[in-house]
């Protein structure tokens, strides 16, 4: 039997409610400033093995709670860099969270200062609910990336940038303003159109007709410059490849046909470039950026959707794993046991419409005995830390909980480990053929 929801104590299940969050796109019209993006602090420059040596200690580095800020901070003028840290990131100095991946955006809108997004082209968008900060900051020879790693640096927080390699946002009439000239000009480039939505053949996807093809080289290789172009600006610690927003990156999956073996390979190609680029700036500057990808938790439904993690690690082209999202599809010994044989960290990637019932919007807190008890039987399993995806209140008790597995044993919860909600929009036959079949029942 499939369970939404299983407790290792009585093997009950607990359906996990369906609310779709609204996660809104970051957007600026005034990307591409002729200012300068800031360059990271340089140190002395070091050899390879050295680099290499430094970075596979750093990536065992403690991180209790890694939290998923999408860059859609909530500020009110006057623009201040202290108002926008309010909205989200200060108050973090005192919690669990040890690393801080942040999202500046959607392809190709993005709240950092991008010269490849501004010659793409970003459209007329007046009502981006973030142009008024992003362009006041642009104004102070700033932007939300460079406030957020020097807040890091100031306070020993790890950043990470985040780059959504796909996402479906613009799909909907909603988020029509996220939708870039790049994509109107070129339909080739996605799995749709605008005007028409996704082709008749395509049984699966949501109606995400916005995804980008990756099987199309101008959509790889814009997307390796986008990450060249932080790594040689920014003072960051690492780059997040999340895969899943949102999890369609080839059109085989959506019309029910494999994906071809040379697919795979070019999409292995571009992650063997981004890391061969990351060690070249990361020699020059005398440290490591860390590759960190967020992956559905099944290496088959990977493979299924062509993404061949498992030669990305045995090539080590990747150096933390964070698996799960909208649902999971294994015990979270499944994945550890992966990153114990690949010599990489695992966490646990917790998102609200999975797990938790009645609570999903942003400012609401969670049920602590709910997530109290996910956090413990994940860290049971092995995995070496927790990530929050949507939870983006700085006060909120369970950064004060969840990255300490002691803590918890001694605190009331409910011990439950969620994979599966039915009813949300997102589910694994959403995305590959038979998508249900790689759930693994968990053992009693």
């Amino acid at each position: 039997m499939i369970r939404s929801v299983f407790d290792i104590n009585t093997g009950c299940s607990f359906l996990v409610t369906l609310i779709w969050v609204a996660a809104v796109a970051c957007v600026s019209t005034s990307i591409g400033t002729e200012k300068e993006s800031p360059a990271p602090e340089r140190k002395e420059a070091v050899s390879l093995e050295t680099l290499r040596e430094m970075r596979s200690t750093i990536r065992f580095r403690e991180r209790r709670i890694i939290v998923n800020n999408d860059g859609n901070d909530k500020v009110l003028p006057p623009y201040t860099i202290e108002r926008f840290l309010e909205s989200r990131t200060s108050g973090l100095e005192g919690t669990q969270v040890d690393s801080i991946f942040y999202c500046t955006g959607v392809p190709m809108l993005y709240t950092h200062r991008s010269e490849i997004a501004a010659q793409l082209g970003v459209g007329d968008h007046a009502d981006a609910p973030n142009k008024q900060w992003v362009s006041a900051f642009n104004e102070q020879d700033t932007d939300s990336l460079e406030i957020v790693t020097n807040w890091g640096r100031e306070h020993d927080k790890e950043i990470f940038w985040s780059i959504r390699l796909n996402d479906r946002h613009d799909s909907g009439s909603r988020w029509k303003h996220l939708i870039t000239d790049w994509k109107r000009k070129n339909p080739e480039l996605t799995m749709g159109t605008e005007g028409e939505g996704l082709p008749d053949n395509f049984e699966r996807g949501h109606n995400s007709w916005s995804l980008l093809r990756y099987d199309r080289a101008e959509v790889r290789d814009t997307i390796y410059s986008l990450i060249e172009e932080v790594c040689q600006n920014y003072d960051i610690d690492g780059i997040e490849l999340d895969f899943w927003r949102h999890p369609a990156y080839f059109p085989e999956p959506l019309i029910g046909l494999p994906v071809p073996r040379e697919k795979k390979d070019d999409m292995t190609k571009l992650w063997k470039r981004v890391r061969r680029m990351t060690e070249a700036v990361g020699m020059e500057r005398g440290k490591p950026f860390l590759i960190a990808i967020k992956i559905p938790d099944s290496m088959d439904y990977c493979e299924a959707m062509g993404l061949d993690v498992k030669r990305w690690l045995e090539e080590d082209l990747v150096d933390l794993v964070i698996g799960a999202d909208y649902f999971k599809l294994e015990p979270w010994e499944n994945l550890v046991a992966t990153g114990r044989r690949f010599e990489v960290p695992v966490y646990a990637c917790f998102e609200i419409r999975r797990i938790e019932p009645g609570i999903s919007k942003e400012g609401k807190k969670a049920s602590l005995k709910v997530w109290r008890g996910e956090a413990y039987n994940a860290w049971r399993s092995g995995v070496d830390g927790i990530y929050l995806m949507n939870r983006f209140d700085s006060g909120e008790k369970i950064l004060y909980e969840l990255g300490d597995p002691e803590l918890l044993e001694a605190l009331d919860r409910v011990d439950q480990t969620s994979y599966y909600n039915p009813e949300t929009w997102s589910k694994p036959q959403t995305w590959v053929p038979d998508g249900m079949k790689y759930f693994k029942e968990p053992r009693q």
